[in-house]
């Protein structure tokens, strides 16, 4: 190679260079000019910012689609959708309400099971205290009656401690805001 090669390839793999940070700097400045303009025209039209508003701030994610995507794909995330599969310490179950009260032999940590998000920590009639997970085969899981161990939106892996119960706990798993029948294993 000769030294005006040489030249040359530097300068082409300088101007590579140039290129990148200009094509990264053009998608960047395209980002903020859309976002502006989503900012303007909600501004200046009452439908568009209720559309706004309804589409992005007020509607949930459902994860499950991804997972249900990754699944097909790798074959991750299979697991039984309905079966109680996390070992638990409890004396006695029942049917309670749309799911199953788990009496207790005193204080015990309750366990997630199937991983999700977090989507609601708070108080739910009947059910006490209660901690709603998204999980990732689409179902919610409640778990009631419970002091939360962990926050809302938090992740939450399969067989991790959520909370603890004194004497008694509700679990009641949903699909399609309908309840689904538990089988207990």
């Amino acid at each position: 190679m000769t030294y005006e090669e040489y030249k040359n390839n530097k300068n082409h793999k300088d101007t590579n260079k140039n290129s990148f940070f200009k094509n990264l700097l053009s998608k960047f400045i395209t980002i903020v000019v859309f976002t502006f303009l989503v900012i303007i025209i909600s501004n200046n039209n009452p439908n568009f910012k209720a559309f706004i508003i309804d589409k992005v701030l007020n509607s949930t994610f459902d994860f499950s689609k991804i997972n249900k995507l990754i699944s097909n794909i790798t074959g991750i995330f299979d697991s039984k959708e309905n079966t109680l599969n996390v070992s638990k310490n409890y004396r006695n179950s029942e049917k309670y309400k749309d799911g199953v009260k788990f009496i207790l032999n005193g204080e015990e940590n309750v366990y997630l099971n199937d991983s999700g998000i977090v989507t609601f920590i708070g108080e739910k009639d009947g059910y006490n205290n209660t901690i709603i997970i998204q999980q990732s085969n689409g179902y919610y899981a409640w778990y009631g009656n419970l002091n939360p161990k962990i926050k809302l939106y938090d992740y939450v892996e399969k067989g991790s401690v959520i909370g603890s119960a004194t004497d008694e706990y509700y679990y009641v798993l949903l699909k399609d805001d309908k309840p689904i029948e538990i089988n207990e294993n």
